[in-house]
């Protein structure tokens, strides 16, 4: 019967081609560790079947002949068309060449993902109310409900993302009975009997069908109790895939692990409730771990908070601090436990902190803030400004409990007048957006700002800079896109939300006005802005603008910002204009640089080493 089961691409037929950069695949593309981990997980519970047990996932790499897979010479066949297609791409013509090679050998790597006390994949190849024709015969839609974990129906192509043949494999089992059905999402490719053929096609019966007779299932891809297997055929698995998963799942899934929602198994190690504090000790050490700091504040918190939000309903929000080496920042965690993303503020103080949102309302509304990813909550999901009061409301709830952990200081206070023209605007007050004003008026003082009143006797006071909130544009320029909100911290994200600032305003030697080489020299008053463009590679993007008019040479000074507000001199290993030409580095001073008044020039920085910093630029004359 299993001889019957063939690879079909449909034709064409006068449509559109579809190239090698998939859309739907290319959202999941990198750390395929991380993104695994979160789609699949998340549909093996949202088909839990008794809600009284967890759900179990189990994570195996095996090797599986490729003499096991139906037809894989007709599909090793179609991707040799499609590398031929497709051959004046570069990187199509290499994935496709070495997708041959693959299947040109005894074995395949493959990640075998399997389900436990889960319904399997419910519905017909036809019946789009139900999870199988979404998961399998459709693209770009789903039939979850409000309580769910994914809504765009994009997740399925994380597999495909971390299969080297773009290929994969899926068996289920249900009440019902049996399904079993292949995948592969290549490119457009000339058709054995002319014509073109389309980039998804499906292994199946004659027409391409799932197969539901048990009898017609290869042995060794038949599911024997309910529930689902996915092969991911080609997984590119590092030695380490074992701890690479462990440490994702311990990230992403440790809330419903402790909530005994979940299990799961990778390799030989099992994480259970049981287990799970003494493993996210032992991956606390780890790179980029930070698991175990908010599990700690969820078991053990400082400050606990039960709130009834007018949009959001109950919400839970636990926070903890003591710690040296907190976060500062609250994982966003709703009905399904799992860890939506990590938001940072700011505060005197190291913490971490969780906040939860379980009710069905509440859980909706955040559901439908997330983007395909499920990796933030942005206000203007589904629809542009549709959430802002929702988004609104939440971050005023973080920020005050937040700012509650600073204890009050009772000293009294001495009211100095004119006192406030030299000191930052306070955080209290209404925030402004960035593009909303003009750009002469940027960063200027306030219009409030009253005459100081009498002479003060003593040293002369320099103003301090005045820092706004940030957002996504630069001086000049359109707002660029983002993956997730702004973040509240006191350094920009990767590819994230600038720094903005004035500079050249002190003549102090070694501050954000003054040369790293001890001389004193004119300050230029500037405006500038400066934000990450990759924080692998260490490289940052400085736009600065002299304010006044006329054409000068300037040294530009650049400092990092510690959290404790300290500056430091940036290390900067190589500088260069948007015209790629290289301009002198000496220590954090940069330059010289021609600057025109009320023209911003864009500066692309390097550190000596890579790191996640808040810069700030001065500008003195150039002699």
């Amino acid at each position: 019967m299993t001889d019957a089961l063939g690879w079909i691409f449909a034709k064409v037929a006068g449509g559109q081609d579809s190239g090698f950069h998939d859309a739907g695949v290319e959202t999941f593309k990198g750390d395929f560790s991380r993104y695994l981990a979160r789609e699949l997980i998340q549909n093996s519970l949202d088909a839990r079947l008794d809600q009284n047990k967890p759900a179990e996932i189990h994570f195996a790499v095996e090797d599986i002949p490729v003499l096991d897979i139906p037809d894989a010479k007709r599909l090793a066949a179609t991707i040799q068309r499609c590398g031929e297609y497709w051959s004046r791409d570069k990187k199509a013509k290499f994935f496709f060449q070495r997708a041959v090679d693959l299947l040109s050998k005894g074995n395949i790597t493959t990640l075998r993902v399997s389900d436990y006390n889960t319904t399997g994949v419910q519905g017909s190849d036809a019946d789009r109310d139900q999870n199988w024709y979404n998961l399998v015969r459709c693209s770009g839609s789903s039939s979850k409900g409000g309580g769910e974990g994914g809504s765009f129906g994009i997740g399925k192509n994380a597999p495909l993302a971390a299969s080297q043949l773009r290929t994969v494999l899926y068996s289920t089992r249900t009440a019902d009975g049996v399904a079993f059905q292949g995948i592969a999402k290549l490119a457009t490719h000339s058709h054995p009997d002319g014509g073109k053929a389309q980039a998804t096609g499906y292994l199946g019966g004659p027409d391409g069908e799932s197969v539901r007779a048990v009898a017609a299932v290869p042995k060794r891809f038949l599911r024997s109790q309910q529930g689902t297997d996915i092969f991911i055929l080609g997984i590119a698995a590092a030695p380490s895939w074992n701890d690479d998963l462990t440490f994702s799942v311990l990230e992403n899934f440790w809330p419903a692990i402790h909530f005994k929602d979940l299990q799961v198994t990778i390799g030989e190690t099992r994480i259970t409730a049981d287990n799970l504090e003494s493993l996210l000790e032992a991956f606390s050490t780890k790179d980029g771990f930070s698991a175990h700091h908010y599990f700690r504040a969820f078991t053990n918190p400082t400050k606990y908070v039960k709130a009834d939000l007018p949009f959001l309903k109950r919400v839970d929000l636990y926070l903890r601090v003591g710690e040296p080496d907190l976060p500062k920042r609250i994982a966003m965690i709703r009905k399904t436990g799992m860890v939506i993303y990590p938001r940072q503020f700011r505060s005197p103080l190291k913490f971490s902190g969780v906040f939860l949102c379980r009710n069905d309302r509440g859980n909706e509304i955040l559901r439908d803030m997330e983007p395909p990813r499920h990796d933030s909550w942005d206000p203007d999901l589904p629809e542009k400004g549709q959430n802002k009061k929702v988004d609104s409301e939440l971050t005023s709830f973080l920020r005050e409990n937040v700012r509650g952990l600073t204890p009050a200081d009772e000293a009294k206070s001495l009211a100095i007048p004119g006192l406030s023209r030299f000191l930052p605007d306070d955080e209290e007050s209404p925030e402004q957006d960035f593009d909303a004003q003009p750009e002469a008026d940027i960063r200027e003082e306030s219009a409030d700002r009253r005459p100081i009143a009498k002479t003060l006797p003593g040293q002369r006071i320099d103003p301090r800079r005045r820092v706004s909130p940030p957002d996504n544009t630069v001086v000049g320029e359109e707002p660029s896109d983002t993956e997730g909100p702004d973040d509240e911290g006191p350094g920009p994200e990767p590819d994230g939300p600038p720094n903005e600032g004035e500079g050249g305003r002190s003549k102090r030697t070694g501050d954000s006005g003054g040369p790293s080489d001890g001389t004193t020299r004119t300050p230029i008053p500037i405006l500038y802005r400066t934000f990450s463009r990759d924080r692998s590679a260490g490289l940052y993007m400085a736009v600065v603008t002299a304010k006044q008019k006329g054409t000068r040479d300037a040294l530009l000074q650049i400092n990092n910002i510690g959290d404790d507000g300290r500056k430091n001199p940036a290390e900067i290993s190589v500088a260069r204009t948007s015209k790629d030409e290289v301009l002198p580095v000496r220590g954090n001073t940069i330059g010289p640089v021609r600057l025109t008044g009320g023209k911003p020039v864009r500066i692309e920085l390097v550190l000596s080493e890579p790191a996640r910093v808040s810069m700030e630029v001065g500008a003195h004359e150039a002699e």
